[in-house]
C-alpha cells in the first residue's frame, strides 16, 4: 500500500497526558490511578495488568470517552478534577490541552529514544509531551468480502475513488474520531486544500457507512459489513486473531510519534502519573 507521507506538523501524535490532582502530591506511588482513554479495552488491559503488577499499591481505573468527549470532560471539570491522565491517539487534543494549560512540564528518564522521527522531533519542543509510541494509517479489508464480490484490493488511497468500490468502504466520522481527523487533515495537507478535499469527497462518495467510533472500522470490516476500511495500524493488527480475512499493509503507511505528558493547572507533577509516563 502506497500512503501520502505525512506533513511535519502532523507527524506527531498523541497517547497519554496525566492531570495533577491536588492530594497526589503528599502520596508515594499508591491509591488509584484514573485515565481518560478512548482506546477499547484489549489494548488499556494490557497495560492496567503490566503496571498494576510493577506497581500493587495503584489500582488503574479506565474512564472509558471518545477523544473529543475526553477533552470536553477534563476542560470541565478542570476546576474539580479527579483524573490523573489522559489517553487518546490525536495529537490536535493534547495541544487543545496544553493551550487550555492543563499541561504541565515534565522530564522522563527512558534512555534509547530517537529524538527526531524524520526531520519532526518526537517530544514536543516546549517539553510538555515526550514519545511514547510509533502508529500509522492505512487501508484494511476483509478478504473473504472482496473475493465474493469479485474486487481488487485497493493499495493506494486514490483507488478508493473508482466507480467498483461504491458501497463498499468505511471511515469514522473525522468530527468524533481523533484518529480519524488527522488521516483527513495528513491527506488534504499532502495534497493542497483544493486537491486534499476533492480526494476525499470522491473517496466519500463509495462510502457504504461512517462509524461513531474508531474501531467501528475493523469491527465492519470484520463483519462484513463493508469491504475496506480506512485505519488506523493497531486497529487492523487487533482484528487479524479473529480470523485470516484481514490484512492491512502497514509496511508502506506513514508514521508519526506518540507522545506521553503529565498535566495540570498547578504544578510540580504528582509522583503516581509520573511511573506510567515512564511506564
Amino acid at each position: 500500500m502506497k500512503l501520502l507521507t505525512l506533513s511535519p506538523k502532523l507527524m506527531i501524535g498523541a497517547l497519554v497526558a496525566a492531570l495533577v490532582l491536588p492530594f497526589g502530591l503528599a502520596r508515594a506511588v499508591e491509591g488509584t490511578l484514573t485515565i481518560v482513554t478512548s482506546y477499547p479495552p484489549d489494548t488499556t488491559t494490557t497495560f492496567k495488568k503490566a503496571f498494576e503488577k510493577k506497581y500493587p499499591g495503584v489500582k488503574v481505573e479506565m474512564l472509558k470517552k471518545k477523544t473529543t468527549a475526553g477533552i470536553k470532560y477534563l476542560q470541565e471539570t478542570s476546576s474539580n478534577n479527579k483524573s490523573d491522565m489522559f489517553w487518546a491517539s490525536a495529537p490536535d487534543a493534547f495541544e487543545v490541552l496544553k493551550g487550555d494549560n492543563l499541561l504541565v512540564k515534565y522530564d522522563v528518564k527512558v534512555k534509547g529514544i530517537p529524538e527526531k522521527v524524520g526531520s519532526f522531533p518526537v517530544n514536543d519542543p516546549d517539553g510538555y509531551y515526550k514519545g511514547f509510541a510509533a502508529s500509522g494509517y492505512g487501508i484494511m479489508w476483509n478478504t473473504r468480502y472482496l473475493k465474493a464480490k469479485k474486487l481488487p484490493v485497493a493499495t493506494e488511497w486514490a483507488q478508493l475513488k473508482k466507480p467498483i468500490y461504491h458501497g463498499h468502504v468505511g471511515m469514522s466520522a473525522p468530527s468524533r474520531s481523533g484518529t480519524t481527523h488527522l488521516t483527513v487533515e495528513t491527506l488534504i495537507q499532502g495534497m493542497g486544500w483544493d486537491k486534499g478535499w476533492a480526494e476525499w469527497k470522491a473517496i466519500g462518495g463509495n462510502f457504504k457507512t461512517i462509524t461513531a467510533r474508531s474501531f467501528g472500522v475493523p469491527d465492519g470490516v470484520n463483519s462484513g459489513q463493508f469491504g475496506l476500511g480506512i485505519v488506523i495500524d493497531f486497529l487492523a493488527s487487533r482484528q487479524k486473531p479473529r480470523g485470516s480475512r484481514l490484512t492491512m499493509p502497514i509496511q508502506n503507511s506513514p508514521r508519526w510519534c506518540q507522545p506521553i505528558s503529565p498535566s495540570s493547572r498547578t504544578p510540580p507533577t504528582p509522583r503516581r502519573p509520573r511511573p506510567l509516563s515512564s511506564f
